[in-house]
């Protein structure tokens, strides 16, 4: 690896000079791990890992949340070296801070890690590390001296851990063989090291502040002393210490300054965590009041407000209060679906369907299909089914890993009688969502309903692929 070269005007004598990144006097930990995993290997086992987590953990299916963590990835990935690589960032509805990744290249993060980063340099910090985790190869490090030689089998050993750590671990699978986890995904200090340096120097190629990492750091270990025995899973998985702080603090300081960051993308969607996966939406829109009535008048604070009325079942109040927010913004698509999702709620039926098809065909004109299935779900929960096939079938080309889609397409063909299938993307859903035996069933139902050969092939080569995945993981 080349390291990143801070230049200064050297005609000046009064240059300040600042420590050199010393990224690469560290060892590199994850070079050998390639050798244990080929990318179709940690592609299978990335997979694998996710269908066991889903089943295990609630995902968020919120498009334009799981668009914006995906830009956002994106960004980083695209100046790391695995540029040329698909990888998926996940958020998961927990309001603990954690994150994990593996091979693959999935990187999932519990909404807190949202929710309580100030800025949107310290929410990339995070990703920017977890991202240096899986270049790296730690986990692949770790899996390799197992010696399994079923991804099934690692999989659901990785998503037991995710899901509740090494005890839930040992209750799902049992003692001998959660011993792999080693500590549930727990890194290393000489792990972190490298993932913290590599990690910055994402951050500050992506045009992020790489002061961004120790600041949040520093703010989580301060966190976990308040209350030792609650301290962040994150802290557990990823062991953080005042040195280590203080070390990325100093290697911090081997990059430029960062310009001016924007961050009303960012601000939106941690008010929609917020407000969206918050219990007591009574709470939660009375702190966006209170900094309302302390003068923050920004869009952020007015939204995140008006979507906890909406929550809170105060649909007039939200009503006004975003329709207030559209005189000033009457062109912000966040503003708007929330719009709709509030005259939905509040039975204006079609007020908001009106709202979201304007919307939708607005979208759709200039390419970008995040209002799609926003628009697909009204569809279907009104009865609209017709108008949501061919949207949610576009939707599944794009991305047919997304277990909401297909259960979503699912209601759609039974509600117009197409049992067969409804039945074959409900066996899809469940399969992606890691509940094989119920997939199994719901394709068998699929079978029986059959009309051709073509049919009963496809069908039956499903079903025996997904038996085949149970009998790797009763294995363990």
């Amino acid at each position: 690896m080349v390291a990143l070269a801070v230049s200064f005007n050297a005609a000046s004598s009064h240059a300040q000079r600042v420590p050199e990144d010393n990224f690469d006097q560290l060892p590199d930990l994850g070079s050998n791990a390639a050798n244990f995993l080929s990318d179709y290997e940690a592609e299978q086992l990335g997979k694998a890992f996710i269908r066991q987590s889903r089943y295990r953990l609630p995902y968020v299916s919120d498009p334009e949340l799981v668009n914006y963590i995906n830009k956002l990835g994106d960004k980083l990935l695209a100046v790391s070296d695995d540029a040329n690589k698909d990888y998926q960032f996940y958020l998961i509805d927990n309001n603990v801070i954690n994150a994990f990744a593996v091979p693959g290249g999935h990187i999932a993060m519990h909404t807190a890690i949202l929710t309580k980063s100030e800025s949107e340099s310290e929410l990339a910090s995070v990703v920017a590390h977890e991202i240096s985790h899986v270049t790296q190869h730690h986990i692949s490090r770790k899996l390799e001296a197992s010696r399994y030689d079923s991804w099934l089998a690692i999989g659901a050993l990785l998503a037991a851990a995710a899901a509740g750590g090494a005890d839930a671990a040992q209750a799902a699978i049992g003692v001998s063989q959660a011993s792999i986890i080693d500590r549930k995904l727990s890194y290393s200090r000489a792990y972190e090291a490298e993932a913290d340096s590599l990690g910055i120097r994402l951050l500050s190629r992506a045009g992020f502040d790489p002061a961004a990492m120790p600041v949040f750091f520093k703010r989580l270990l301060d966190e976990s002393r308040v209350s030792e025995s609650h301290a962040p899973e994150f802290l557990r998985s990823h062991p953080l210490t005042i040195n280590r702080i203080a070390e990325t603090a100093e290697r911090v300081r081997a990059y430029p300054k960062a310009g001016k960051q924007q961050q009303d993308e960012f601000l939106l969607m941690k008010a929609k965590a917020i407000a969206a996966y918050s219990d007591d939406k009574a709470a939660i829109r009375d702190q966006f009041q209170s900094k309302m009535a302390q003068g923050d008048n920004s869009l952020a604070t007015r939204y995140g407000h008006a979507l906890a009325l909406s929550g809170n079942g105060e649909f007039a109040e939200a009503r006004t209060a975003i329709e207030a927010i559209l005189k000033d913004y009457p062109d912000n698509v966040s503003v708007k679906l929330i719009y709709a999702d509030n005259e939905l709620e509040a039975s204006k039926i079609q007020r908001g369907l009106d709202i979201l098809e304007e919307l939708y065909e607005e979208q759709s004109s200039k390419g970008n299909h995040l209002v799609d299935i926003y628009y697909a779900n009204a569809l279907v929960l009104t009865g609209h089914n017709d108008k949501a096939i061919p949207i949610l079938q576009s939707a599944i080309e794009n991305d047919p890993n997304e277990p909401y889609f297909h259960i979503l397409l699912s209601r759609a063909f039974g509600e117009t009688g197409d049992r067969y299938r409804s039945f074959h993307s409900r066996g899809e859903y469940h399969y992606l969502r890691g509940n094989y035996e119920f997939a199994i069933r719901q394709y068998k139902r699929a079978f029986r309903l059959t009309k051709t050969e073509y049919q009963r092939a496809r069908l039956g080569a499903r079903i025996e692929e997904i038996e085949k995945e149970i009998e790797e993981i009763s294995k363990l």
